[in-house]
This record gives C-alpha cells, structure tokens and sequence, in this order.
C-alpha cells in the first residue's frame, strides 16, 4: 500500500549544535542523536580541475553508476543534477516565471527524479543570475543553468525516493550529498540532518568555483540546509523583483548517494504482534543506560504503549514495544523517546499490515440423501492467526446439474463461543441420479482481520425409497386406506389389482382394483385413498358370499427428477362392509 514513510526528529537546537560541532556536554546535558555508522568523510575542492576531482573521488566513495533519473530506489550508485533541463520559459509544471527566458522557480516536486525535493523560494537561472542582480554574473560549473535561494540566503534540499516529477515526495535518506559552489566567499555551509536532528556540517572553501560534501558510512541524511555566505541574491514577491547585493553566492551540481528508505515499512498480519525494531537511537554520554530514557509508541491506530528500550553491544540504543493490530490497512507508528533533560527525538515507521489468513471447513448431514431430499450444509470458518473470529458473509455453490438450494445460498456466519472460529448454515438438495456425488463449495469471502478461504465437500446420493401400510383390511365405498411414506418429494401413483381364489366350482379370477395419484414430501407421512373403479366393489362382494378369498395387490410407483422406484404390498383376505 502506497502510504509515505517518514523520519523526524525534534531536539533542543543548542544541544544538537554542541554535538554536531563537537563541544563537550556533561551526563546531565548529555542529547539523543542518530546513529550515523562513524564519522563523515569530507571532500572539498576549488577551481574546475579540483571541483571535478571531488566530485569524481565522492562518487568513487560511494561506489556504483550514475543512476540518472531512475525510477525507485536503486540501492546503490549516485545521482547527479545539474539542473540544466529546466526550462526557463515556465514550460514545467507548476513552475513560476521570475525574470522571462532567465530565472524561474521550479515546483518542489520537479527534481524528484534525482530524489530531491526543493524547499521554498529556489530559482534556477541561465544568465547567471545577472537578470535579478547586476552585481551577479556566475559562470555555471555546467552550463548553461545555475541555482539559488531567494528572499534569504537559505535553500533546503531534501531527500525522496526518486519518482516521476508531480508526484507526492516520500522521504528517503542518503549517505551524504556535495555541491558545487559559485561566487563562494568561503562562509558557505552545508548541513546535514536526520529530520532535525544536526549531524554534521561542512564548510566550502573558498573560491570562485569550489565543491563540498560529506560521505556518511549509513545512509542517515534526510535534508540538508544550504547557507551560501554573502549577501541576499534577489526578492521576489511575486511580481517584483528587487536586486540583492554585491557579493552574492549561487551554486550548481548537486551530486548524492543513492537515496535508501527513510525508515523500510514493515509488514505485519492481523492479530499478531509487532515484534521488529522500531527506533535506533545513540546518546552523547557513553555511560546512559536504558533507565535515562522514556519511550512510547503511538501505533496509529487509537492506541499508545510503552516502548521497551534495549542498549546495543555497539553503544546504540533499540526500541521495540508489541502490539497487535485489529484491521488490516497502512499505519503510521510513532516513536517518541525522550530524556530527563526533556530532549525528544520522534521517528515514525509505516507498518503494512494483511488480513489473518483463515480456514473454511464444510461437512453435511445427512451425507447421503435420495435424489430430491435436503441435507443441512454447515460451515466454520476459523482464524489462522491470532484467534480473532471471523465476520461476514458464506456464499455456496454446487457445480452439478440439477442441485439446489431451496433456501438462500449464503449465510452470515455467527459465534460459537470458542475464540477463533465461527458458523453458519444452509439446506442444499443434490437433485440427481444415484449413484452420482453431489459437490457443494462454500466460499468465505473475508472481513478486515481475515483472508477469503474456501472448502468443498461432496453429498452422496441414495435410491429414493417409499414405504406403503394399509390402514385397514376392511373395504370401503370410497377404497381403502394407505399410510405412504417416502424420504424424497416425490410424485407417487398407486395402482390396486384385486384378485380372487378359486372355491368349488366358481373359477379364480382378477380385476383393476383402482388407482391414485399425489405428491409426497420428504419424510412426512401421507394418508392416501386407493379408491374402487366401477362395479369393482358389487363384484368382489358377490365372490366373498361364494365363500371366495380376496387379496388386493397395491403397487406404488414413485418418480422425482428422472428417478424412479417401485413398492409392492399385498393385503390377504379382504373384508367388506
């Protein structure tokens, strides 16, 4: 997720000054600082060959290619801007034209393909400045573009991941960066910073064209501050332009290392606990213990703790605190440490954090139904993570022709009460021959803890069976009773052939009893009449006063969805009213 990552700290600017230039401070005044991997080395040089020897050695030091306006960060090599694509006439976006075909202020964003973001008021000209100020006439180390702040004698470059130009700059940090100095009295500085933190400065020395920098071993440099010595070189306040003083300073290339992740983002999953280093930190008294400092983490999310600080074999401190997160999304966790002396320094990790993955398990019962009987389908879904129970929706689905569910195919699953797992159900109906397997598949689609799962299970299918009782022996005018019985919604047709035994001299003989036709649910019951045809009843009377048997063969017959079965009863010696 494309969320900003971002380094800041805050620390009393007198004590930030005495550790960059070195002064000595007692325990009690002692001040947190950055980690920079040890010293800076510095690399200065005047006129064109010492100015392009510098630049060759720092780019020597910091090893790789000349990354150009790549795309990303690289992880090794250099980028250098000279400046000299800007166009002078506003043509980039968001541009503001000072001085027409001469001067302009480019958009922040505009150098972010070299991992640069400028700060206000910075001017970028092609006559050396001369336009604006009179007394100005730099000589660019590249021609034919130069650069520098107006409105003060201040500029600010900070570092970004380098990204198409208009986009929202993301902080990133470098090993150290250098620049090309023109008109430099020797009063101009560089400043080097970890959000505000002052880690070290350099001094450029003097001359008409001079370069200086420094090369950090860690990548620790999120903005420098540039102090050119001499006088304002113009104001602008957006539509005059007023001429600044006679001995100006400008500059030209900015070469840096390849700009690194300000702080890399983590990755977490719901429900488990943060357990990565979330701030490194030194202190300018070699004798602080983890006890002279206070540390709690705002993890973004509404809740705060305390962060468990640890000192390293190296003399570096570490912070680490656990929390678990409820949702999945992109938060921002805040750091604040803090000394007796009330100095604090502030970092913030962006910690990605994914949905818990989850586990869906389906089973129906019964597990073998008749071709049009319903079975109860339930699903648990359970989390993989932490616990948490799963929420949300159940859909099902039924790859086989003719399978149903008479209900809704989807349910809302609900709590068991066991942590981590939760149900729900549906009645599903296979709807084919036997001996085919109907397959059932309930899909989870997730919530905003957990991860989508599925499963699939598979329902056998049964011959239909149907049972027939016949409720009494005795005839009536209208028929005779029968109790049906079948474990499939099915149509059924009864069909009666009444037959009579052979007594004396009167022959045996048979006939069409009648017949019925109904629908039958599944499981429940029917109470049916087989009723008598025409003239059968007077006929089987006069065969019983011959002192002849009568039997009555009744034979059902059930179908439901091109399935069929057949039930045979027979009922001896019947009796009529």
């Amino acid at each position: 997720m494309g969320v900003k990552r971002a380094t800041r700290g805050i620390l009393a600017v007198a004590a930030a000054l005495a550790c960059a230039l070195g002064v000595g401070v007692s325990a009690a005044q002692a001040s947190l600082s950055v980690p920079t991997g040890g010293p800076a080395t510095t690399y200065t040089g005047t006129g064109t060959a010492g100015v392009t020897s510098a630049i060759g050695a720092f780019e020597r030091a910091v090893g790789g290619a000349d990354n150009g306006q790549s795309n990303g960060e690289q992880g090794v090599g250099f980028r250098h801007l000279n400046w000299d694509d800007t166009q002078l006439d506003g043509g980039d976006p968001g541009s503001t034209v000072i001085e027409p075909g001469h001067v302009v202020a480019p958009e922040r964003s505009r150098f972010e393909p070299w991992g640069l973001a400028l700060g206000p008021d910075i001017a970028v000209a092609n006559d050396g400045f001369h336009s604006v100020n009179p007394n100005a006439n730099f000589t660019p180390f590249s021609p034919p573009n130069a650069w520098a702040p107006f409105n003060s004698t201040t500029a600010e470059l900070d570092i970004v991941a380098p990204a198409g130009p208009g986009t929202t700059p993301t902080v990133a940090q470098t090993r150290g960066l250098g620049i090309v100095f023109l008109g430099s009295s020797g009063s101009s500085q560089i400043q080097y910073y970890n959000g505000d933190i002052l880690l070290d400065s350099v001094t450029a020395p003097a001359g008409a064209t001079s370069f200086a920098g420094l090369l950090f071993p860690d990548p620790v440099v999120t903005r420098v501050v540039v102090l050119l010595g001499g006088a304002e070189l113009f104001a602008f306040d957006g539509s005059t332009v007023t001429p600044g003083g006679s001995n100006p300073v400008a500059a030209d290339d900015v070469v840096l290392g390849e700009p690194a992740p300000a702080r890399p983002d983590l990755t977490e999953t719901v429900g488990e606990n943060v357990s990565a280093v979330l701030d490194t930190f030194t202190d300018t008294d070699p004798t602080a213990t983890p006890s002279n400092f206070v540390a709690t983490v705002d993890w973004g999310d509404g809740t705060s703790t305390s962060g468990q600080i640890t000192k390293q074999p190296d003399g570096s401190f570490t912070v680490t605190s656990r929390h678990a997160y409820a949702k999945l999304g992109t938060y921002t966790a805040t750091v604040t440490v803090s000394d007796f002396s009330s100095v604090e320094q502030t970092t913030q990790t962006e910690i990605d954090v994914s949905t818990a993955s989850s586990e869906t398990a389906i089973s129906c019962s019964p597990a073998a139904v008749a071709v049009s009987a319903t079975t109860t389908c339930t699903v648990s879904v359970s989390d993989q993570g932490a616990g948490s129970t799963p929420t949300g929706l159940v859909t099902f689905s039924t790859p086989t022709p003719g399978a149903v569910f008479p209900g809704s195919a989807s349910c809302t699953l609900g709590s068991t009460g066991a942590g981590g797992t939760s149900i729900c159900f549906v009645q599903f109906s296979p709807g084919q021959r036997p001996p085919i397997q109907a397959r059932v598949t309930a899909s989870y689609g997730g919530d905003l803890a957990h991860a989508p799962s599925s499963a699939t299970t598979a329902v056998a299918v049964k011959r239909q069976r149907c049972t027939l009782k016949v409720l009494s022996r005795r005839l009536r005018p209208r028929g005779i009773g029968v109790l049906v019985t079948c474990d499939a919604h099915t149509t059924v047709e009864i069909t009666g052939m009444a037959r009579t035994r052979r007594a004396r001299r009167f022959k045996a003989f048979s006939l069409h009893f009648g017949s019925v036709q109904a629908q039958v649910s599944a499981g429940r019951p029917t109470v049916l009449v087989v009723g008598a045809a025409p003239g059968v009843l007077p006929t089987l009377r006069i065969a019983l006063h011959r002192h002849q048997r009568v039997s009555l063969k009744l034979t059902l017959t059930a179908a439901s969805r091109g399935s069929h079965t057949t039930t045979t009863t027979r009922v001896s010696d019947l009796r009529l009213p």
